[in-house]
């Protein structure tokens, strides 16, 4: 009888937006069952919130986007809410190791087959997160989801990128995953993406992470992707640097805007311009001058 009351507690609990959104209990590989079976039974999405406690936009959200009601309705209509502290609990852990997971909080959208229609990372206003959710339930509806395999399967993941998130040992050699990457049939694949975005791989990668920059937005969604070239921007500005090419660096941020929202590139082209000078005239109010 306890424990038939410990699991239809834990449904309730996780049922409700709000109280999953903030409670302080503990998420687990048994939580996250009952989720994806509560998400086949009420026929609804999921929403996961990776977080960790003294991450200031995780809070931020806490405090002013979910409550919202809005935000919360949405949530209740057609979400079942999942939240994990990733550096305190395995599931979260596992999850960050799928997905790749580099900043929080990120945000997961998934149906009840488990197939990931999208992932979001960093504080969202109001609008930008209703946004999401109304996106997310429009792709679902019309069958749009990202490559990523539906289960979480650590067999399938090297050693050292299984310690890199499970364990926090990310200092891992480039030789050894550039040993791992060259035995793969595909770059274009799952396993082989999310090492190289997880890790930030670049070298040579970056120049396959350019050329397939198409595919892999399509495939895997714009936030690994965004993150992935704003590392390569910054390695590429090094190069352009020492010759002092302004112009051919600008030529390489053109080619790239397409893949941010114009607030997004606002903010990035000031980071990205400032060592070359161009940043001291510029009206950019996200520039940082020198």
């Amino acid at each position: 009888m306890k424990h038939i009351f410990k699991i239809a507690s834990a449904f309730l609990l996780l049922a409700s937006p709000f109280f999953a959104l903030n409670a302080q209990t503990q998420s687990t590989e048994e939580s996250w069952e009952l989720v994806k079976k509560q998400a086949v039974a009420e026929k609804k999405l999921i929403f996961v919130d990776l977080y960790f406690t003294g991450c200031m936009p995780c809070a931020q959200m806490d405090k002013e986007v979910f409550p919202d009601p809005k935000v919360a309705a949405l949530l209740s209509a057609d979400f079942v809410t999942f939240k994990s502290d990733i550096l305190k609990e395995e599931i979260g852990k596992k999850l960050c190791m799928k997905y790749g997971v580099t900043g929080f909080p990120t945000f997961l959208f998934i149906n009840s087959d488990g197939k990931i229609i999208d992932i979001a990372a960093g504080f969202q206003t109001v609008d930008q997160f209703t946004a999401l959710l109304q996106n997310a339930k429009e792709a679902a509806k019309k069958g749009n989801f990202k490559k990523y395999s539906p289960e979480v399967q650590e067999k399938d993941y090297p050693e050292f990128y299984q310690q890199a998130y499970m364990a926090g040992k990310r200092n891992v050699s480039f030789e050894v995953v550039d040993a791992y990457l060259k035995s793969q049939s595909s770059l274009l694949s799952e396993v082989p993406f999310v090492i190289i975005t997880g890790l930030r791989i670049g070298r040579e990668y970056d120049d396959f992470f350019f050329k397939n920059i198409k595919t892999l937005y399509k495939d895997y969604g714009k936030s690994s992707v965004n993150c992935q070239l704003f590392h390569i921007l910054q390695r590429k500005r090094k190069e352009f640097e020492k010759n002092d090419d302004l112009a051919g660096f600008k030529k390489v941020l053109d080619s790239s805007k397409e893949y941010y929202t114009s607030d997004e590139w606002t903010r990035y082209e000031g980071i990205l311009l400032k060592d070359f000078g161009a940043a001291k005239t510029s009206d950019n109010p996200y520039t940082l001058q020198k």
